[in-house]
């Protein structure tokens, strides 16, 4: 009997024993993502027999009788495979992979040369190369001729100095950046935007109306800020870009980039350019253009360090000399005598800046800034008899604190201080200035991209020490009405430190007396405005229309008036009203893929009170102007073809009234009037 019961146990004890070798595990997961495929098929391969995977992918198979033994794995969406089992021992992991092989597909898109974003709170036209390229030549001053928002001027007939014009003022009120960066203030403004050319900028971004509080207390009408190109791996190893025209300018451009390590980058761009051909085309005895020799090199480097520290820093170095006038003007035998009437400008330019962002990885979103430039600027001129010298030495710091609120606000806050020392000398008189300027902002942000409404309401505090406390509100809405129709209104207060001969070059090659009336308080100015974006398809082509309305009201202006005199041009503050409203509307349409048209209009109001004529249109500025531009370039972009069409409407003349109605000269020794000859 204990024979028989061991017997029994035993069999048992085999019968459970090779149960539990033929009990096939394992789980069932997707081979490039490696999750579980709940509820997944396998079949025994030349049997009836099917089984499920429970919900986590996993399965047990029972009844393998011998092996190897082949199972068929399958799931929706997914490539069935077969799979061969030589024994029940190890667990298995099958991977399966998803039916749907991509091809491998080339995508390209299209950007078009101005860029509108329908999310961003302020309104930025951005100029990428594409319309960089549009320009005929050569420098930042040429690169607004297909835009109607931005007028480049000449100051005067002799010089060769330009300015720009935004909502029908002068550009002095327009806040030049170069890269988040003040640049072009001061003494560099009759000639400072022909200090950067044109293959050196990536991008233009031009913004109307107030700007952010973040960039200081400037820029009454509106913010310029370029983008240079980056040293980055993605840029050519060398670039090389030779110009050359019929009046006998030429130019050579070079930029060389090389990454120095792994986390540091280095480019080095190289500008040389001249004009030495006397051109009179109209026989008016003068030459048309001023004679010029410039050589401009640009140093910058590009750091990062893991992911909590990235930089950049650069050095600018520029010498420049202009020469113009008369024809026959020889300077070696007419500078100060009349024989003949010449100018020369020799400018001598040093810029240093860095840029260094501390980020938290921890704190997505947390960041902080710091922002270091220095300037000096060096000018030696004269103008048939006269004599302008200046030197300007600048510093700026600002310090940035970047911080998010929760979903869709931030915060950005921070000090800054500017600081600008002139010596400046007309003939015999001697002029110094010095500017110390500590300030605070805070700026909150609301809806950031969003799709629907965006709010952007800063202001700041600065103590000038000439001027005292400067208070700066500004703020920017947005609303989508539609993902297509976009408005957006901007309102805000700016300020600008007046620069009495630099900012009116032009004067000097007058025979006028200039004659300062008072001791120059700083310009004060509120401006405000609103924009329509609209964006449409005709006849299933892409389009977009924008209309906007600014209008600039002057607190104070500090006066160039050369109206009121026959034989002076008086300076002084502002006795009346000054204002300006521009009103503009563009339309740009792709009728043709790759054929873009854009059209514009324009239309500048602009009154000032002057001494002797009070409330009368400011001169030498056209109410109208129309703007026509096409564009065509072949599937590849490596042809393209542009073509632009500008009307400028009447521009407005005075009669000039000369009465006896002056200011007290204040005789003070930086005040007192000048003569000129």
């Amino acid at each position: 009997m204990k024979k028989i019961i061991i017997l029994v146990i035993s069999c048992l004890f085999l019968q459970v024993s090779f149960g539990q070798d033929n009990q096939l595990n394992g789980v069932v997961v997707d081979g490039s993502s490696g999750q579980s495929l709940p509820m997944a098929t396998i079949v025994i391969l030349d049997t009836d027999l099917a089984f499920l995977a429970d919900d986590k992918g996993k399965f047990s198979i029972d009844g393998i009788t011998q092996f190897p033994v082949k199972l068929i794995f399958s799931y929706v969406g997914f490539v069935v495979d077969t799979i061969e089992v030589e024994d029940a021992k190890n667990s298995l992991t099958v991977k399966l992979f998803s039916s749907n092989e991509l091809r491998e597909a080339e995508i390209t898109a299209r950007k078009q040369s101005t860029e509108i974003s329908t999310l961003q709170t302020r309104g930025i036209e951005l100029l990428n190369e594409k319309e960089i390229l549009k320009a005929a030549c050569c420098n930042l001053s040429e690169s607004f001729e297909t835009n109607p928002s931005v007028d480049v001027n000449y100051t005067d007939a002799v010089t060769g100095a330009r300015e720009i014009q935004l909502l029908g003022l002068s550009g002095i009120y327009t806040q030049m950046l170069g890269e988040a960066i003040p640049t072009l203030r001061g003494l560099s403004t009759p000639y400072g935007l022909m200090y950067i050319p044109g293959t050196w900028m990536e991008s233009i971004q031009i913004s109307k109306g107030a700007g952010s509080v973040v960039n200081g207390y400037e820029g009454i009408t509106g913010q310029i800020n370029v983008e240079f190109k980056k040293p980055l791996l993605e840029q050519p190893l060398l670039h090389l870009n030779v110009y050359g025209d019929a009046f006998g300018r030429a130019e050579i451009n070079s930029i060389y980039t090389m990454p120095l390590k792994h986390d540091w980058n280095y480019m080095l761009m190289v500008h040389a350019s001249g004009l030495d051909t006397k051109n009179d085309h109209n026989d008016d005895n003068f030459i048309d253009m001023p004679l010029f020799r410039q050589l401009n090199v640009y140093n910058r480097f590009h750091f990062q360090y893991s992911n909590k520290v990235e930089g950049q820093f650069g050095l600018k170095a520029l010498t420049e000399e202009r020469t113009g006038g008369s024809v026959n003007f020889n300077e070696k035998q007419d500078k100060g005598t009349t024989n003949a009437y010449g100018f020369r400008v020799d400018t001598r330019r040093v810029e240093v800046y860095s840029k260094t962002g501390f980020l938290f990885p921890n704190k997505p979103g947390t960041s902080i800034g710091i922002q270091l430039s220095g300037t000096i600027h060096d000018q030696r001129a004269y103008f048939g008899l006269n004599e302008y010298n200046g030197r300007q030495n600048s510093f700026y710091n600002n310090n940035i604190f970047v911080s998010p609120l929760g979903d869709g606000h931030s915060i950005k806050t921070g000090v800054d201080f500017k600081y600008d020392y002139f010596d400046e000398s007309v003939d015999d008189s001697v002029f110094t200035r010095l500017e110390a300027v500590p300030g605070a902002y805070v700026e909150y942000v609301f809806g950031k991209d969003c799709h629907k409404f965006g709010a952007i309401v800063g202001g700041r505090v600065d103590y000038h020490n000439l001027y005292g406390w400067l208070y700066t509100p500004r703020a920017h809405l947005k609303y989508n009405f539609l993902p297509d129709l976009i408005v957006r209104l901007s309102a805000g207060r700016g300020y600008r430190a007046p620069n009495t001969y630099a900012d009116n070059l032009g004067i000097f090659v007058s025979s006028k007396k200039l004659e300062v009336l008072e001791t120059p308080d700083i310009e004060d100015a509120w401006n405000g405005g609103i924009n329509l974006t609209s964006r449409f398809r005709l006849w299933n082509r892409e389009g977009s229309l924008m209309v906007d309305a600014y209008h600039t009201y002057f607190i104070n202006q500090w006066i160039a008036d050369q109206y009121s005199s026959s034989t002076s041009v008086y300076y002084y503050n502002l006795k009346g009203n000054s204002s300006a409203s521009s009103l503009q509307g563009t339309v740009t349409y792709e009728p043709i893929l790759r054929f873009v048209m854009k059209a514009a209009w324009r239309y500048n109001d602009v009154m000032t009170d002057y001494l002797s004529l009070p409330d009368v249109s400011k001169p030498l500025i056209s109410n109208h102007k129309a703007l026509f531009n096409v564009a065509f370039s072949d599937r590849s972009e490596k042809w393209r073809f542009d073509a632009t069409m500008q009307w400028e409407g009447r521009s407005p003349c005075l009669k000039l009234l000369v009465i006896n109605m002056r200011l007290t000269p204040n005789h003070e020794s930086q005040n007192r009037p000048i003569t000129s000859n």
